[in-house]
């Protein structure tokens, strides 16, 4: 993922970071933080299937460039089916991760009861790291740019418990 683009490989280890300070505030087991943090190293390991025309554009995708890369999370679902060796929580992690509470993700649209709780942290530290690095495309938000807009849509797309540690 480093060779093709350090953008993403960076974001998956500030990712993985969050999502396991995340969890210790909320008290998850050791082995759930184990989850945590491999499913972000890897929860982005479906781009590895997107074009780099595509995932290196320095402007707004059209709308077949951005259906290209919201492939990647069930891409990255299936390779690491393919490769072996991981957890079915990871797997998932990977899987669910652009999932959001009120069914508005993808890939499968899933709702809140549908998302085990690793998925909802993970789903926000991605949000929260991605909106706060710089994109050739657009400036890097502020921390509190980026938490208020996790805030405005803690409930309905986000989950207020994998919020909360950041307050």
């Amino acid at each position: 993922l480093a060779e093709k683009d350090t953008y993403t490989e960076r974001h998956t280890r500030r990712v993985a970071r969050f999502a396991v300070e995340v969890g210790e505030e909320l008290g998850l087991s050791a082995g759930r933080l184990r989850t945590l943090a491999i499913g972000g190293l890897v929860h982005d390991i479906g781009k590895l299937s997107v074009p780099d025309a595509i995932l290196k554009k320095p402007g707004p995708l059209d709308d077949d460039e951005y259906a290209a890369v919201r492939e990647h999370a069930e891409r990255g679902f299936r390779l690491l089916n393919e490769l072996g060796g991981f957890s079915d929580a990871v797997r998932s992690l990977v899987r669910d991760h652009h999932e959001r509470l009120d069914g508005c993700g993808y890939p499968r649209g899933l709702v809140a009861e549908q998302l085990s709780l690793d998925a909802r942290i993970l789903a926000v530290c991605d949000v929260y790291d991605a909106l706060r690095s710089k994109r050739v495309y657009r400036a890097a938000w502020s921390h509190g740019q980026a938490m208020e807009l996790l805030r405005r849509e803690a409930g309905t797309a986000f989950d207020e418990r994998a919020i909360s540690p950041w307050l």
